[in-house]
């Protein structure tokens, strides 16, 4: 046997055993692919806020494949329900369907509270605000506002009058004890009274919320409603009196110059 031909069977063996363990390890993921794994299953739907127990939940054995990944599960029923001590008597974080795997993180040790509601990224702010400045309490958790500002302040001396638009397209995330939690529930409004006015609670962007806790407190706050659905952002010149009075004013001068000028001769008695 010459070397080439040793070379060859060398390098037809070796390939030869490659192929063999990658076949096996394909037929091993096959195989548990299709093996059927133990997962806890949400027996009834659960609402946000609901604590976890075992009367909520039921077993149900499902192809590894559609084992969704973090979901509570096991090859047995016994490290099944070691696995479910860990999450025992924990609180949803969002509500669970019915049929629908248990994942840990929708799960929470602390019951998820007012905190739940609070958009990813944003804050929220309550403000006490007068009946007309809210809107004359029509506001619901859920609707969209935008916010305005009026000020009255001095600038190089001279008294100014100021409405701006400070903020747009906000969430209402609580009016009164009523968050966006509660929708769906038959729940009326139920609005505070405390600090004097309607408590409406606003999800806010960081510098936003920084820009109406100093707007509250030098100026008033006013609400206005936005339509389902508006979400536009428009850009609006700041309001003072003499944006606002001086096209009336000027009007009425231009009357005053457009108006015929009358004579009258009075004739003395004859």
């Amino acid at each position: 046997m010459n070397k080439q031909t040793l070379i060859a069977l060398v390098l037809a063996a070796a390939a030869a055993l490659m192929s063999y363990y990658y076949l096996s390890e394909k037929e091993d993921a096959v195989r548990a692919d299709v093996s059927p794994v133990k997962v806890l299953i949400a027996k009834k739907p659960i609402p946000r806020g609901g604590r976890l127990t075992l009367d909520k939940l039921t077993i149900q054995e499902i192809p590894g494949a559609y084992v969704m990944p973090g979901a509570v599960s096991a090859s047995n029923q016994e490290n099944l329900l070691k696995q479910w001590n860990d999450f025992s008597g924990q609180f949803a974080v969002v509500p669970i369907a019915k049929g629908e795997q248990i994942l840990p993180n929708k799960l929470s040790k602390l019951l998820p509270g007012f905190a739940g509601v609070v958009p990813e990224g944003m804050r929220i702010m309550t403000f006490a605000l007068e009946a007309a400045a809210a809107v004359g309490g029509h506001l619901k958790p859920g609707n969209h506002v935008d916010v305005l500002g009026t000020f009255d302040f001095q600038f190089k001396g001279v008294k100014r009058l100021t409405t701006v638009v400070l903020s747009q397209d906000l969430l209402i995330t609580g009016v009164g004890d009523e968050t966006t939690a509660d929708r769906g529930k038959d729940k009326p409004a139920s609005y505070s009274a405390s600090q004097g006015g309607t408590m409406i609670s606003l999800a806010l962007t960081p510098e936003d919320a920084v820009r109406l806790s100093l707007a509250e407190k030098e100026g008033s706050l006013k609400l206005a409603l936005r339509s389902l659905g508006d979400e536009d952002k428009l850009s609006l010149p700041d309001q003072s009196l003499g944006t606002v009075l001086g096209p009336l004013m000027r009007t009425q001068a231009d009357d005053i110059k457009s108006a015929p000028r009358r004579l009258e001769i009075i004739k003395g008695l004859q």
